[in-house]
């Protein structure tokens, strides 16, 4: 019976995890190859009124949005 609820509640704490990191980072350092691209991801995520978040000094400027799936569809 303990192991059980153990095993549940572990569940639950991943599930809670994957909606909290439920968001999408662009990176803009060397290993990005296509920068306009990018850009083009945060602009449409703009136009579809999601916030987006430009970490100027992470990794080259890059973009932090949330995973809603028009956005996914684009990258």
């Amino acid at each position: 019976m303990k192991a059980l609820r153990t095993a549940i509640l572990l569940l639950l704490i991943l599930l809670i995890a994957e909606a909290a990191v439920a968001e999408i980072l662009i990176p803009m350092d060397r290993g990005q190859t296509n920068h306009l691209k990018a850009y083009g991801v945060a602009f449409e995520a703009l136009k579809n009124q999601l916030t987006v978040k430009w970490l100027l000094n992470y990794r080259g400027g890059s973009f932090l949005m949330p995973g809603a799936p028009e956005t996914i569809a684009i990258c």
